[in-house]
């Protein structure tokens, strides 16, 4: 029997496309399911989700939103405004103990093999647990709506430059200072265990919400499109991932949509007492279907 892997990601606490995924995937038989991070934030059920994910065996991947869990907020407070760390205490608010022990145990990427080809797996290859800079979902997003190829930034992830501009930051500002958590966990447990993205040939990634494939050289690019948002022409009641097919020399991917109950999706984000409005942006409940 073929290899079929089924990978999600970017949850953000939506329980209703999360579920559907999942239903759909055990409808295939599918065993070997992953998440590629950011099963919180945002959405109103961040611990059903988290319960969810955990009771269908995925495995997930820390995003931003979880490490905001385990580092703390204080590493991101160069753009933590005001509204942004009411939601993330919210959401912490919202996890139990056991959760959050869950949480911290999430590996921060993930390598297979499949068809003989070399696959890691991420939230986004440019590291968010401090890379926001230069290098972060806004760039590469800029870079391909202006029509450019927008993988050459990924090449600074785990670099000689990147390596040593890290080293001069825990020199700068010593090992206690709150800005460094990110830094140190990092240099500490690094991306794809130090490697550099060619040496993979494909890296499947979430975190930017939509949908964007690449070709490098050597490698294969994969943004995958968020669970329940981020929806760039497909139906705005279909939920998003990805299967994996193992091939002779090599996998194929696709992209499966499925139909989920956005009513009451949208019932559960105008009742919840979060305070985080960008949800409705999200799903496109202030300003229509994203294009």
């Amino acid at each position: 029997m073929e290899r079929k892997i089924a990978i999600l990601t970017d949850c953000h606490g939506l329980l209703e496309p999360t579920q559907a995924v999942l239903e759909d995937i055990h409808q295939r038989g599918i065993e070997e399911i992953y998440s590629l991070g950011d099963n919180i934030g945002f959405g109103p059920n961040p611990g059903e989700v988290i319960d969810l994910l955990e009771e269908n065996k995925v495995i997930s991947i820390a995003g931003n939103a979880e490490e905001y869990i385990t580092l703390g907020l204080e590493p991101f407070s160069s753009y933590m405004n005001v509204l942004k760390t009411k939601s993330c205490l919210w959401t912490l608010s919202k996890l139990n103990e056991r959760q959050k022990g869950m949480i911290s145990l999430y590996p921060h990427s993930i390598e297979l093999l499949m068809g003989g080809k070399k696959i890691a797996l991420c939230h986004f290859i440019n590291d968010v647990r401090f890379d926001y800079g230069k290098n972060s979902t806004w760039t590469y997003q800029r870079a391909i709506h202006s029509g450019k190829t927008g993988y050459s930034q990924f090449l600074h992830t785990n670099s000689t430059s990147q390596l040593e501009w890290m080293h001069g930051l825990a020199e700068k500002y010593g090992n206690n200072h709150a800005f460094m958590r990110g830094v140190l966990s990092a240099l500490q447990d690094p991306l794809f265990g130090g490697k550099r993205v060619e040496l993979f040939d494909a890296i499947i990634q979430g975190h930017v919400h939509f949908k964007i494939y690449e070709k490098g050289n050597p490698t294969e690019f994969y943004t995958i499109r968020a669970v329940g948002m981020g929806y760039q022409k497909d139906p705005i009641d279909t939920a998003s991932y990805v299967i994996l097919t193992e091939k002779e020399n090599g996998f194929q991917l696709e992209e499966i949509l499925v139909r989920f109950d956005r009513e009451k999706m949208i019932y559960s984000i105008l009742n919840s007492d979060s305070p985080d409005v960008m949800i409705k942006e999200y799903v496109s409940l202030n300003k229509g279907v994203r294009k």
